[in-house]
């Protein structure tokens, strides 16, 4: 979920080029992740035994300016909703993963930039897959300690906050504050919580996404 970084070179009409866009904003994750994000709209048209693989290398900066260079695969994705094929470059290193849990249970309330969330069921492997049930707790997501400040020069992405819909085929929300995350208050949700250090960089990141049923 969450989580690889893609940079789109090649778009095909207005729609193409608005949903390549979100998949670029959109860190792994998500939910939870990049991967998931772009199974939402992409599917792989050509695998590795039917070409072989093409690599670029670029010189990014990290937020204070520093030079390091990152290697690109090259993919080539159809577009589910047009049938389109897209060309992708997709980052090969992954993030370090410093935790990735998900969460099963409800949403009791929201104060003070907080979501306090009641669990009924977790998985703490990182797979979202192998939900366990457990003694009910409370856990509380302080909002407050993320940081949404981005910077567009730099590889390194901010923390973020997004609402996953039901529907496939519909782009997740990003979010900046718990308040709007009301609607949810009493609702059922899947919640996964990860925290992430980018390979180049060493940056620290959060994401936390909620998924629909």
């Amino acid at each position: 979920m969450r989580k690889k970084r893609i940079i789109i070179i090649v778009v095909a009409g207005i729609v193409i080029v608005l949903l390549a866009g979100l998949f670029f904003l959109v860190k792994y994750n998500v939910l939870g992740g990049i991967d998931d994000a772009i199974s939402r709209y992409f599917v792989q048209s050509q695998s590795d035994e039917e070409a072989p693989e093409e690599l670029k290398y670029e010189t990014e900066h990290d937020k204070d300016g520093n030079e390091y260079v990152v290697e690109y695969r090259k993919q080539i994705v159809t577009n589910l909703e047009t049938g389109e094929e897209v060309e992708m470059w997709e980052d090969t290193a992954d993030p370090k993963k410093i935790y990735d849990n998900y969460y099963k249970g409800k949403i009791e309330k929201i104060e003070d930039n907080k979501i306090y969330f009641t669990v009924d069921k977790e998985d703490k492997s990182g797979g979202g897959f192998s939900f366990k049930d457990v003694e009910d707790y409370e856990i509380v997501f302080d909002i407050n300690t993320y940081d949404f400040e981005d910077e567009p020069s730099s590889h390194y992405w901010c923390d973020s906050i997004i609402v996953i819909p039901k529907d496939p085929l519909e782009s997740g929300k990003f979010l900046y504050s718990a308040g709007e995350l009301e609607f949810l208050v009493g609702e059922s949700v899947m919640v996964q919580d990860a925290m992430r250090e980018d390979y180049y960089t060493g940056d620290i990141y959060k994401d936390l996404d909620f998924y629909l049923k």
